[in-house]
């Protein structure tokens, strides 16, 4: 079975949707465009906030968090996918989206908080105003801890409000 990037782990409907398209033959869940040009992008230079980590903030907290960030990729993947956006356009969301999973706190110990931690890892805050490249998004293997998974263990589903194109 494919298994998508935890950060593209929106919700269980769009999983469906993805796997049909791609049983359809076509090639992820996002439409290609352009590659972002090289030479245009900048290396971030600043590391994930720690500042976000704290035992205050529950499991929950966390999750309902990462809800923003799993309404971003599901927005403008559609947007890509269904020809309203374009490439630059979309990777200006992708970077925004890893400034914001930077920003979802946690409480640092424990399944949700070890697999956020892990998707911060993978996908460094890309500074606003550069042209960074990131993964975020794109559907690849499965390689690190689901979100979806840990906050289905305390009782959360990780869920992305869709509200574009419609």
């Amino acid at each position: 079975m494919l298994r998508f990037s935890p950060a593209f782990l929106v919700s269980r409907t769009v999983l469906a949707a993805c796997a049909l398209a791609v049983t359809a033959g076509i090639t992820g869940c996002t439409a290609t465009g352009p590659a972002a040009s090289t030479s245009e992008s900048q290396t971030p230079t600043i590391a994930p906030s720690p500042a976000t980590s704290t035992s205050t903030v529950t499991d929950i907290e966390t999750c309902e968090a990462f809800t923003d960030v799993s309404t971003i990729l599901q927005n403008a993947g559609a947007g890509l996918y269904e020809g309203r956006m374009s490439q630059k356009e979309y990777d200006g969301w992708m970077r925004l989206a890893t400034r914001v999973l930077d920003r979802v706190p946690t409480r640092g110990e424990g399944a949700v908080s070890d697999a956020i931690a892990a998707l911060k890892t993978e996908y460094p805050p890309i500074p606003a105003g550069t042209q960074g490249v990131t993964g975020i998004g794109k559907p690849v293997p499965n390689t690190v801890p689901s979100p979806a998974d840990a906050c289905d263990a305390v009782g959360y589903q990780i869920f992305g409000e869709g509200f574009t194109g419609g």
